[in-house]
């Protein structure tokens, strides 16, 4: 009895542990959640050359570096129709102009667009833009080359080893470093 539950044990931890790669290599190389406007940062960022703060503007000021408001993106497309091609977005295809006539739809209905977080922080962790950027840190430094995106992803798993390693990189000195491990520096 013992020799056959061995025996058909084997098989099924394969089995989960095949499935468990799966899942976790699907996960691992998943390209940002869908988004209700399939907005490219490279055409913005690249092509346009519109700054990360010019969109996210408050991101010096604040401890978040605000998602635009379709009032934002109005201020441009209120003018500006994109052009009427289908575009390569990330292996699918799109047109620009049918994407920003779903953000005029929700700039007519009133709306905010229904962005979906793509890097985000526990509440228990208080993290903040401003002190970054005062620092003299880049975006891409945590979140990758962003300009180059069409779809924005995850680049960075951004949990507590990321942070203490970038703070024991980066702090001038031992009292800074001191502070910068203390867990009240980001958890208050």
């Amino acid at each position: 009895m013992r020799n056959r539950i061995k025996i058909l044990s084997l098989p099924t931890l394969v089995l989960f542990t095949l499935v468990g790669f799966y899942f976790y290599n699907a996960e691992s190389s998943d390209q940002g959640p869908t988004q209700p406007v399939r907005f490219s940062h490279k055409i913005h960022a690249t092509e346009d050359q519109i700054p990360c703060e010019y969109c996210h503007s408050f991101v010096d000021v604040s401890p978040i570096p605000g998602i635009p408001s379709v009032k934002k993106c109005m201020g441009c497309h209120s003018q500006i129709a994109g052009r009427d091609v289908d575009y390569d977005f990330d292996g699918t295809t799109i047109n620009i102009k049918n994407e920003i006539a779903k953000v005029r739809e929700y700039w007519a209905n009133k709306e905010p667009i229904p962005w979906v977080k793509v890097n985000s922080q526990p509440g228990y962790v208080h993290f903040t833009h401003k002190r970054h950027i005062k620092r003299g840190f880049e975006c891409a430094q945590c979140h990758g080359d962003v300009a180059q995106m069409d779809q924005v992803h995850e680049v960075n798993k951004m949990n507590m080893g990321f942070c203490i390693q970038c703070h024991t990189q980066n702090a001038k000195d031992e009292a800074e470093l001191t502070h910068l491990k203390d867990c009240l520096t980001c958890h208050y």
